[in-house]
């Protein structure tokens, strides 16, 4: 027999579909936060640019140029300590290989391109054949240039412009500068 003032625990099925109406509507907002491609990105254009930023303080330091070659088929970039100078690979030269991390690739998918060139990598230089950044004993760059990196995803369905990352090198003084798309706009940030 049940007593009218004994009250049973539980949720009502309005009390529960409110429950999940809510957190419907914050996953629709908290999942393209917490989205991994822009994470990964974000790494990938710290660790290049980190990269470039080393190589040219090592230009610096070691007194001879330092060649950055970008393979953009095989998603890496060869780093040739160039000795005598003369933009050659000779044997005794030191040459290490950057690899990008899986699903980032050199491109600008379908991110807009900044001011200085929509070419996903804007190097004239080449190195047998790859488009190559020479940083010079004083610190500057063979050349002001822009470098683009995207997701795979992007590369292919040009619909994630929010993947879109750039590195910018100026010429004299060989300093790199990172930014990322965000809607509507290139923000700075390494």
């Amino acid at each position: 027999m049940r007593r009218d003032d004994e009250h049973q625990a539980g949720f009502t099925l309005v009390e529960l579909l409110l429950v999940l109406f809510l957190v419907g509507i914050m996953a629709n907002i908290v999942i393209p936060i917490l989205r991994p491609e822009g994470f990964q990105m974000n790494s990938a254009l710290v660790e290049v640019g980190s990269t470039m930023a080393a190589q040219q303080r090592n230009a610096v330091l070691r007194q001879h140029d330092v060649v950055l070659a970008f393979d953009t088929a095989q998603r890496r970039i060869r780093v040739h300590e160039d000795l005598d100078n003369d933009g050659e690979m000779d044997s005794g030269e030191r040459t290490s290989i950057m690899q990008l991390q899986e699903g980032v690739m050199f491109g600008r998918g379908g991110t807009p391109a900044r001011a200085i060139s929509s070419s996903d990598l804007s190097l004239t230089q080449q190195q047998d054949g790859i488009p190559s950044l020479t940083f010079h004993s004083n610190g500057s760059a063979s050349e002001r240039a822009i470098i683009y990196l995207t997701s795979e995803r992007a590369s292919m369905e040009d619909n994630f412009p929010e993947d879109g990352r750039a590195l910018e090198i100026e010429r004299a003084t060989g300093r790199v500068r990172c930014f990322s798309f965000d809607p509507g706009h290139w923000r700075e940030r390494c």
